[in-house]
């Protein structure tokens, strides 16, 4: 491929509007950004209630009882078990 072919296809693969084509280009890295996090997670919950035990976790709640979906533990952390909450 000579150099003087490269900005023929180039132009035949970017669309009349290069503003469109760089928003589907955004839109699909995010895509695969969310869908890479969604499967990295890993949903073995086996060794929780051990952990909460030994860490003595608590649910934390609202004043009006309604939030539920966080725990404090005595490490000084929060974890969020949202897979507890089913």
């Amino acid at each position: 491929m000579k150099t003087n072919q490269i900005p023929p296809i180039i132009y035949r693969y970017l669309p009349k509007k290069p503003l469109d084509f760089l928003l589907y280009a955004v839109f699909a890295l995010a895509v695969i950004k969310l869908a890479s996090l969604y499967f990295s997670v890993n949903p073995d919950d086996s060794n929780w209630n051990a952990f909460k035990i030994e860490h003595h976790c608590k649910l934390r709640t609202t004043e009006y009882g309604v939030q539920r979906s966080s725990w404090d533990c005595d490490d000084g952390k929060t974890y969020f078990r949202w897979m507890q909450q089913r």
